[in-house]
């Protein structure tokens, strides 16, 4: 059996194939970086099973399935991967398909991929083309609401046991980071622990809303009360609720530029 995972997040990548590549049934795991690549390998490859991340650079992972559509019959078992992307946990839901929501489980990316493996071997998998085929017509009824027209978040999906919760972005007052995971903190004192990269988090946060200031702190802008200038060009940021942080230098000048700090 041979698997592809396809996701811009060279971290995302190598996490899926250390748990898979400890499975035994695997022939071959491949991976790419890029909806295009991603496109030419199913194409060229034609893995049984793809893990298939949403948002990557070039296109999305639903654009991914529309170029293969014409492909319908010969196209791969899809485990759709999401970080944030509340659309496409409705889509995914309402048409049945099997989905992963960052940040999962081991035991849950393991469970998903014996339940692909399951399909590979029954008649289920006509059911699950009929499935892939009724999301596609899913997608183009719903144009408006998917892709990047919405490029920017307004809720953030996080999974708790059984239960999904949604976050509104505008009710974060900061991020932190600790190793690959995200760490939001809301004005209600709510703190919830997210597994994504802060650049791929800041990277879909309204720029208008929402600065970095270190390697391991994004703020939102509204929430900040005072900025000190410590000497010798450093400077420190206070928020309402009595936070303080440091602002380095990689981060300084796009910092100072948004608050009109001269």
């Amino acid at each position: 059996m041979k698997v592809l995972i396809a996701d811009d997040e060279d971290l995302a990548r190598k996490r899926v194939f250390s748990i898979l590549n400890k499975l035994d049934g695997l022939d071959q795991i491949i991976e790419s970086s890029s909806g295009k690549e991603t496109i030419d390998l199913i194409r060229e490859q034609t893995p049984e099973i793809v893990f298939l991340d949403i948002q990557m650079t070039d296109m999305t992972g639903f654009d991914v399935i529309k170029k293969l559509k014409n492909d319908l019959f010969t196209i791969p078992l899809i485990i759709f991967v999401t970080a944030f992307d509340n659309f496409a946990v409705k889509a995914f839901e309402i048409q049945a398909v099997d989905f992963l929501l960052k940040p999962y489980k081991k035991e849950r990316l393991i469970d998903s991929f014996n339940r692909a493996k399951l399909k590979l071997k029954s008649e289920e998998l006509n059911g699950y083309r009929n499935k892939i085929n009724h999301l596609l017509n899913f997608l183009d009824n719903n144009q408006v609401d998917q892709g990047r027209s919405n490029r920017y978040l307004d809720k953030i999906v996080i999974k708790i046991g059984k239960k999904y919760i949604f976050i509104n972005v505008n009710d974060i007052k900061y991020i932190t980071s600790s190793a690959y995971y995200a760490e939001i903190f809301t004005r209600n004192k709510e703190k919830y622990i997210y597994r994504i990269s802060m650049s791929e988090l800041i990277g879909r946060l309204n720029p208008d809303n929402f600065t970095r200031i270190n390697r391991s702190t994004i703020i939102c802008l509204k929430e900040i009360k005072a900025v000190f200038s410590e000497g010798l060009g450093d400077y420190s940021i206070t928020i309402n609720s009595g936070e303080s942080f440091v602002l380095t230098k990689n981060y300084k000048s796009d910092f100072l530029r948004k608050m009109n700090i001269k």
